[in-house]
C-alpha cells in the first residue's frame, strides 16, 4: 500500500531550520509505516515548487548540504517517483468518463483525496495541532454521466507515529496479502513469512484448511504475529511478553513425556524438540514453533490439535 502526503500541510515557516525539521520528522514517519508494510510515498507532481520557508523551496532543501543526506536521498528516492498523486487521480479517472475533485475545507486536497480514493493512508507534517488526528474528512466530488454527486468521506491519516500506533490494526489489514486457503499460504510462505521457517510435515497439517474453517483464520493471525515480532526483533533473546497473543513453553513434565511427539524435522535435516508454542481456536489448536535466538528467527514445526 502506497501513503499519499497531504500537501496543505506544507506551509510556509518563518525560518528554513524550522521546515527542516518538518521535513526530517515526515520522512521518519514514513520510514514507521514502512515497518507497517506501507511501500512508497506519493506527493503532486509540482512538490518542487513549493516554498517551506522565505526563499526556501523543496529544490532548495534537496540541495542543501545541511540536511541529513540519507533524509534528502529517501526523500527522492520514495517522494519524487512517478506516477505522482496527480496522474493516479488522472487515470482512475478512467479516460474522462469519471472526473474527480477534492476539498478539505473549500481547499482543493488531492493527496487526502488520493488516500480516499485508494483506500489508502494520508500522511502529513507535524506542525499544526490540525493534523494532530488519525482521521480527517473530506469532500469528493465526482462526476459522472454529466451527474455530479458530492459526499463526505473519511480519510485515514498520520503526522505522528503515535497515529501509526493507533492505526496499526487498520495498516495490517490493508497490507496484509490474501491467503485464501492452506495451499496458497504453503506456497507464499516465503513471501508471507521471510523470517519463518516452516518444518516439511506442516504442509500436510494446513493444505486442507481455508477461509471457511476459523481455525484457519487464527493460524494465519498467529503466524503474522511471529512475523511481525521477528521484523521487530533486533537483538536479545526472544521475549515471549510483547507477542499480542500468549505463547506459553511446554512443562518439564510434559517435555519429558511427549519428547518424540515434540520433536520435528527441521529445514537442513536436523530433528530439534519444540517447546514454545501458541494456542488458537475453535478446539485445543497449537501452533508449535522453536525461536533461534542466534539468527533472531523462527522454526514453526507443528500446527494442528494439542499434542498427547
Amino acid at each position: 500500500m502506497d501513503i499519499f502526503f497531504n500537501e496543505l500541510s506544507l506551509t510556509e515557516a518563518n525560518h528554513p531550520q524550522i521546515a527542516k525539521v518538518w521535513l526530517a520528522d515526515l520522512i521518519k514517519l514514513f520510514q514507521i509505516s514502512q515497518t507497517k508494510g506501507c511501500k512508497g510515498l506519493k506527493t503532486s507532481n509540482d512538490i518542487w515548487e513549493k516554498r517551506i520557508a522565505p526563499n526556501y523551496t523543496i529544490v532548495n532543501w534537496l540541495n542543501d548540504n545541511s540536511v541529513d543526506r540519507e533524509l534528502r536521498l529517501l526523500f527522492k528516492i520514495h517522494a519524487l517517483k512517478y506516477p505522482f498523486i496527480d496522474d493516479l487521480i488522472e487515470k482512475r479517472s478512467e479516460g474522462g468518463i469519471k472526473l474527480f475533485d477534492f476539498k478539505y475545507k473549500d481547499q482543493d486536497a488531492k493527496g487526502l483525496g488520493a488516500a480516499y480514493l485508494f483506500d489508502s493512508l494520508a500522511i502529513s507534517c507535524d506542525n499544526s495541532s490540525e493534523w494532530d488526528c488519525t482521521c480527517v474528512f473530506i469532500s469528493a466530488i465526482c462526476l459522472e454521466d454529466d451527474e455530479i454527486s458530492e459526499t463526505a468521506q473519511e480519510v485515514k491519516h498520520c503526522s505522528k507515529p503515535t497515529h501509526i500506533e493507533n492505526l496499526n490494526d487498520w495498516i495490517k489489514q490493508k497490507t496484509t496479502p490474501s491467503v485464501p486457503n492452506g495451499t496458497i499460504l504453503w506456497l507464499k510462505r516465503n513471501l508471507l513469512f521471510p523470517n519463518l521457517f516452516f518444518c516439511e510435515n506442516v504442509e500436510d497439517q494446513i493444505i486442507h484448511l481455508n477461509d471457511s474453517h476459523p481455525e484457519f483464520i487464527q493460524i494465519k493471525k498467529r503466524l503474522f504475529e511471529l512475523e511481525d515480532y521477528c521484523q521487530q526483533w533486533d537483538q536479545g533473546q526472544f521475549n515471549a511478553a510483547v507477542l499480542p497473543s500468549k505463547v506459553t513453553p511446554e512443562s518439564a513434565s510434559r517435555l519429558q513425556e511427549l519428547e518424540t511427539k515434540l520433536t520435528f524435522l527441521c529445514p537442513g535435516n536436523i530433528s530439534r524438540p519444540f517447546s514454545w508454542h501458541s494456542r488458537y481456536t475453535p478446539g485445543a489448536g497449537r501452533i508449535y514453533f522453536l525461536p533461534e535466538n542466534n539468527q533472531r528467527k523462527i522454526f514453526i514445526g507443528y500446527i494442528g490439535r494439542k499434542i498427547e
